[in-house]
C-alpha cells in the first residue's frame, strides 16, 4: 500500500470522525429502530424474504428494495452494541475508507502512465473529501450505497485481473506454439534417466503428435525435424511450463467467478451494483481491439459467461423482489404528470442537475422531493438549454474518444509494416551457423504486438521482423533448409523458422508495461462509463423511481467523476517541468478546491448530527418537507409553540400534506384542544383515506369531547382502512389493531361487553400467531384483555381458555399467571391449583409487589392470615415509597395479631402521606390497642384536624380520653 492510498483513506476517516457522535436520523428510524429484521424479532431466513424496511416481499405494500446483506450488517451491529449509534456510524466510516482505497487502486489500474503520479492522488483525495458523500456516510441508511460501491469496485478489479491473466495465458500459448515448432535434438541418455515415468510418457505423446503434424506438411518437414540440430529441450522445463499455464488458467476462471460473486453480493446490498457487469464487458472491448482469432475467442468466451451471469442475476432479482412498487405522487411529481413532454423535459434535465451537484456540492438537501426541483413544462424553459449543451458535449467527447482510439488501432499496424520493410532493406547480420549457443525463437507477442501502446527503443526495433525465429526478413539470411521448409521464403501462418539464431542481447521492455493498456482515450471512456452506468437505474428511463434526486445515489457514480478529475489533472501536469509557474498555480488551485471540499464535508456532517439540524438545513430547498419534519421534532422536544408554527408554514407551502395535518392534530390533542384536533384529523383523512392512525386519534379526540357515537364510527372506519399500497405496512396494521382495541375500550365503558368482545376477536385475527409485537400490540395483550371481558360476563371457562391461550404465546408473563389463578380460585375444588399458579407467578417475578399483593389477598381469603401478612409485608418492602401497600401490610399484621409490627407500618404510611386523615386515624387505633393512649389521642386529634367531624375518629378519641382518665385516677 503506497502513501497515496494511505493518505486518502486517512483523510476519509478524519473528515467523518465527527459523525461518531451523531444519532439516528430520518430514515434510520424506520430502517433500524423499528425494523424487526434488525432487532431480531424474525429469524435469519427472513432477511432474504423481506425488503429493506422489514416488510415481506410478497406484501403488496412492499417497497421492493431487496438488500438482505445490508440489513444483515445492521443486525450484526445490533447484536454487538444494541441501539448505540456510534457503532453504526463507525462501520459506515470504515466502508468509506475502504472504498477510497479501492478508488485509488482503480485509478492506478486505468490511468495513463503520465497521469498516475498526480491523477491517483487527485482521484483518491477528491473521493475521500467530496461533500456529496455526506448523506451516504453520515446517514446510516446510506450503508447500502457504501457496501454496494465497495463490492462494485472489487468486482471490476477482479475482472481487470481476469483480463490480465487471460492475456498472459494467450502469450504463454503463443510462446508454447513457437517453442514446439522448433525441432529438438534427441534427449541424451543421462537426461532420459532423470525423467519420471509420467513425464516420459507425456514427452513421447507430445513428440508423436508433432510428428503427425509434420507428416501432413510433407517429407521435408519430417526430414528437417530430424536433421537440424538445435538446443536440447529438457522435459522438466516443459512440465514446469505446463504447470504454470494450468495455474494461470485456474486463476483466470477464479477471477471471473469472483467478478460474478462480488457483483451478486453488491446487488444484494443495493440494486445499482449490478451495472458493474456491463461496465466490465465495455472495458473488455476497450482493453485492446485485437483481431487474432484465438484472442477473440477467449474474449468472447469471457464476455458471454459474464453476460449470461448478469442476465441470470437480473432475472433472479426481478423474480424474487418484483418490479419497484408504486410510490406517492409527492415523491416524484414528474412521473405522475399527464404530459409526456413535461416528463421528457424534466427527466432529461435531472442528470444535468446531478452532474451539477458533483461539480458544485455546496447546495445539498436531505430530500429533493415535491417541488424542490420544479418541473419543466415548456420548451422555452431556460434549463432546456443546459440540458442540450450537456448532452451535446458528452456525445461529442465520447464520439471523438472512440473514433481516435479505433483510428489509432487501425493505423498502427500499417506504420509498423512500412517500418519493417525499411529496416529489412538496410540491416544485414553475419551468422555463425556452427555456434552451439543458440536461442529459441521468440514469441510474436514478445517481439511486438501491433496493438501494444508502449514505445520501444531503437535497438530493439532493429532486431524485429515478421519472421518468428531468426528475426530477419525472408531473404538469403535463411538457411537452405529453412527456405525449403517455408516454401522458398514464403512464411505461412503456421510456418516455423528453423534457422539457428545468434545469441544477441538486447533490451526487453518491462513485462508489466506490456500488460497494461495506458490509452488516455480508453481511460476517459471508462471513467465516463463509471459515472453513467451506475446512475442509469435512477434516471427514470427503465422505470420510475420514488425520488427526484437522492445524493446517496451519486456515491457510486462519483467514482467516475473523481477519476475524470484525476485524468484531467494528470494531463494538465504532464509537462509541468516545462512551465513551473503554471503548474504551481494549478496545484494551488487543486489544494484550494480540496480544502473547500473538506471544510464543507465537515460542516455538512454537523447537519446530520441530529434531526433538527438536518431539517433546518433544508428549509430553503424543500420548505414543506423540512418544516413538516421539523415540527415533529419540536413536538417531541416539548416546544409546542415552535412546532405549531412549523406545521402551519409547511401547510402554507403545500396544503395537501396528510402527515402534517395528522402531526398538527396530535399536537392539538395533547394540548386538549379537541375541537381543533378533530378538524386536523379530518383533513388528514380527507387527503389520505388509508391513514388508519388518523382514524384512531380522531376517535380518541371525539371520546374526550364526549361524542361517543361519532368516536365509535371513526374507530370502526379506522379498523377497516384499506392498506394495500401503504408505505409502512407494520405501522398500518398496528393502527388497525389500535382502532379495534380503542373501540373495545369504548364499548366496555358503555357497558356493551359483547361488542367489546367482538372487537377483541377481530383484532386477534389481524395479529400473527406468534407474540411478535406490531408496534406495541401483541397477541398476549389482546388475549388478556379479552379474558377480562369474559370475567365481566362471568363466562369463566371462556375466560380461563383466553388466559391459557395468552400463556401459550407468552409463558413467562407473571400477570397472566396471577389472572389465571384468580379465575381458578373461584372454584373451591381447585384451590390447590390456584395456589400453584400463584407460586409460578412468584417464581417468574419474585420482586413484583403486585404479584405478592394478589397472593396475599388469596391467602387471606383462605384464612391463612400469618402467611398473608408475610406476603403483604414483602410487597410493602419491595415498594418502600408506596403508602397504600404500607397500610395493607399493617392491616394484615393487625389481623394476624401482630400489633407491634402493624404499628410500625401504620407509622410508615403516616410518614409517607401525612396529609391523609385515614392514616392518622388507623395509627391512633393501633396505638390505642397497644396501650399507648397519649400517642393515640395525638393521632386522633391530627386526623380530626384533617377531616373534622368524623364520627369514628371522634368516638375513638372519647374512648382514649376515658381510658386516660381512669389511669390518672388509679
Amino acid at each position: 500500500m503506497d502513501w497515496v492510498t494511505i493518505a486518502s483513506a486517512l483523510l476519509a476517516f478524519l473528515l467523518y470522525y465527527n459523525t461518531l457522535d451523531a444519532g439516528f436520523v430520518y430514515d434510520d428510524r424506520r430502517a433500524i429502530l423499528s425494523n424487526p429484521d434488525v432487532i431480531g424479532h424474525t429469524p435469519i431466513e427472513a432477511l432474504f424474504e423481506n425488503d429493506f424496511w422489514g416488510t415481506p416481499l410478497a406484501d403488496p405494500g412492499s417497497h421492493g428494495s431487496y438488500r438482505p446483506l445490508c440489513v444483515a450488517t445492521y443486525r450484526l451491529n445490533y447484536a454487538f452494541t444494541g441501539f448505540k449509534p456510534w457503532s453504526y456510524h463507525f462501520f459506515n466510516i470504515i466502508l468509506h475508507c475502504i472504498a477510497t482505497a479501492l478508488v485509488v487502486t482503480v485509478a492506478r489500474r486505468l490511468l495513463p502512465s503520465y497521469c498516475i503520479r498526480v491523477g491517483t492522488a487527485v482521484a483518491g483525495l477528491t473521493f475521500a473529501a467530496h461533500p456529496i458523500h455526506t448523506e451516504a456516510v453520515a446517514g446510516i441508511v446510506g450503508r447500502a450505497d457504501l457496501a454496494a460501491c465497495n463490492l462494485f469496485l472489487l468486482s471490476f478489479l477482479l475482472y481487470s485481473e481476469h483480463i490480465r491473466l487471460r492475456e498472459d495465458r494467450y502469450r504463454g500459448q503463443c510462446r508454447h506454439i513457437s517453442n514446439n515448432n522448433v525441432n529438438h535434438q534427441q534427449i541424451s541418455t543421462s537426461d532420459q534417466f532423470r525423467l519420471s515415468c509420467h513425464g516420459l510418457v507425456q514427452h513421447i505423446m507430445m513428440n508423436f503428435r508433432r510428428l503427425l503434424k509434420a507428416g501432413k506438411a510433407g517429407p521435408l518437414k519430417v526430414l528437417n525435424a530430424c536433421d537440424i540440430k538445435t538446443e536440447t529441450v529438457r522435459l522438466k522445463c516443459q512440465n514446469s511450463d505446463s504447470v504454470s499455464e494450468d495455474t494461470c488458467e485456474i486463476f483466470q476462471w477464479l477471477t471471473l467467478a469472483g467478478t460474478l460473486l462480488f457483483a451478486t453480493a453488491g446487488t444484494l446490498c443495493k440494486e445499482p451494483a449490478i451495472m458493474v457487469l456491463p461496465l466490465c464487458i465495455f472495458y473488455d472491448f476497450l482493453k485492446g481491439p485485437r483481431q487474432e482469432e484465438s484472442y477473440s475467442k477467449n474474449r468472447w468466451r469471457s464476455i458471454c459467461l459474464l453476460g449470461t451471469g448478469g442476465i441470470a442475476l437480473l432475472y433472479w432479482r426481478l423474480r424474487i423482489a418484483g418490479a419497484p412498487s408504486p410510490f406517492a405522487a409527492a415523491d416524484n411529481p414528474a412521473s405522475r404528470d399527464p404530459s409526456m413532454l413535461t416528463r421528457i423535459y424534466t427527466f432529461s434535465y435531472l442528470p444535468v442537475f446531478n452532474f451539477f451537484l458533483l461539480l458544485y456540492p455546496f447546495h445539498l438537501s436531505f430530500d429533493w422531493s415535491m417541488e424542490s426541483i420544479p418541473r419543466i413544462s415548456s420548451i422555452f424553459d431556460t434549463r432546456n438549454v443546459s440540458t442540450i449543451i450537456f448532452y451535446l458535449v458528452m456525445s461529442k467527447v465520447t464520439w471523438k474518444a472512440i473514433v481516435n482510439e479505433f483510428k489509432k488501432c487501425q493505423d498502427k499496424p500499417l506504420k509498423e509494416v512500412k517500418y519493417y520493410k525499411k529496416q529489412n532493406c538496410k540491416i544485414r547480420h553475419k551468422w555463425n551457423y556452427n555456434s552451439k549457443q543458440y536461442n529459441k525463437g521468440q514469441d510474436c507477442v514478445e517481439r511486438k504486438s501491433y496493438y501494444t501502446p508502449h514505445k520501444e527503443n531503437v535497438s530493439s526495433k532493429k532486431l524485429l521482423c515478421p519472421c518468428t525465429g531468426c528475426k530477419h526478413s525472408l531473404t538469403d539470411e535463411h538457411t537452405s533448409a529453412c527456405r525449403a521448409v517455408n516454401n522458398n521464403n514464403t512464411m505461412m501462418h503456421n510456418s516455423s523458422c528453423v534457422c539457428p539464431i545468434a545469441n544477441i542481447k538486447y533490451k526487453t521492455p518491462n513485462i508489466a508495461q506490456r500488460h497494461i493498456y495506458r490509452s488516455p482515450q480508453v481511460a476517459m471512456l471508462m471513467f465516463m462509463a463509471f459515472m453513467v452506468l451506475p446512475f442509469v437505474p435512477a434516471t427514470n428511463v427503465l422505470f420510475y423511481v420514488g425520488f427526484v434526486v437522492a445524493e446517496r445515489v451519486l456515491y457510486i457514480p462519483s467514482v467516475g467523476f473523481c477519476l475524470l478529475l484525476g485524468l484531467g489533472s494528470g494531463a494538465l501536469t504532464r509537462h509541468w517541468n516545462r512551465n513551473e509557474t503554471r503548474s504551481r498555480m494549478f496545484m494551488l488551485a487543486l489544494l484550494i478546491v480540496l480544502s473547500a471540499m473538506c471544510g464543507n464535508t465537515m460542516r455538512r456532517n454537523l447537519d446530520w448530527r441530529d434531526e433538527e439540524s438536518l431539517f433546518r438545513s433544508a428549509l430553503y430547498i424543500n420548505p414543506p418537507k423540512a418544516y413538516g419534519n421539523l415540527g415533529s421534532v419540536l413536538t417531541a422536544q416539548g416546544r409546542t409553540a415552535e412546532a405549531e408554527v412549523a406545521f402551519e408554514k409547511a401547510l402554507k407551502h403545500r396544503p395537501n400534506m396528510a402527515d402534517v395535518h395528522y402531526n398538527l392534530g396530535i399536537l392539538l390533542q395533547n394540548q386538549r384542544r379537541y375541537g381543533e384536533a378533530i378538524k386536523s384529523f379530518e383533513r388528514a383523512i380527507y387527503f389520505r383515506p388509508s391513514m388508519a392512525l388518523a382514524y384512531v386519534n380522531l376517535g380518541t379526540s371525539l371520546m374526550a369531547d364526549g361524542r361517543l357515537a361519532e368516536a365509535a364510527s371513526a374507530l370502526r372506519a379506522g379498523s377497516r382502512a384499506e392498506g394495500v399500497r401503504v408505505r409502512d405496512r407494520r405501522e398500518h396494521e398496528a393502527a388497525r389493531v389500535s382502532a379495534l382495541v380503542q373501540l373495545a375500550a369504548l364499548h366496555s365503558q358503555r357497558g356493551h361487553w359483547h361488542k367489546a368482545l367482538s372487537a377483541y376477536k377481530e383484532a386477534l385475527q389481524m395479529l400473527p400467531n406468534t407474540n411478535t409485537p406490531i408496534v406495541g400490540w401483541t397477541r398476549h395483550n389482546v388475549l388478556s384483555m379479552a379474558g377480562e371481558i369474559y370475567v365481566q360476563l362471568q363466562q369463566w371457562p371462556q375466560a380461563e381458555h383466553s388466559i391459557l391461550s395468552a400463556l401459550a404465546v407468552a409463558p413467562h408473563n407473571a400477570a397472566s399467571h396471577v389472572t389465571l389463578a384468580q379465575i381458578v380460585a373461584r372454584n373451591a375444588s381447585r384451590i390447590i391449583e390456584a395456589e400453584m399458579w400463584f407460586k409460578k407467578a412468584l417464581t417468574l417475578a419474585p420482586n413484583d409487589p403486585s404479584v405478592r399483593d394478589q397472593f396475599g389477598l388469596f391467602l387471606r381469603s383462605q384464612r391463612r392470615l400469618l402467611e398473608s401478612a408475610e406476603q403483604l409485608v414483602t410487597a410493602a418492602q419491595l415498594a418502600p415509597m408506596d403508602s397504600a401497600r404500607a397500610v395493607s401490610a399493617a392491616r394484615a399484621l393487625r389481623d394476624a395479631r401482630r400489633c407491634r409490627s402493624a404499628e410500625k407500618w401504620y407509622a410508615r404510611a403516616v410518614q409517607l402521606k401525612p396529609e391523609i386523615a385515614e392514616y392518622h386515624s388507623n395509627l391512633g387505633a393501633i396505638l390505642h390497642l397497644n396501650g399507648k393512649y397519649a400517642a393515640a389521642a395525638t393521632s386522633y386529634r391530627r386526623a380530626l384536624q384533617l377531616q373534622p367531624n368524623d364520627d369514628v375518629t371522634m368516638t375513638n378519641l372519647k374512648r382514649v380520653r376515658s381510658l386516660m382518665n381512669k389511669q390518672r385516677k388509679k
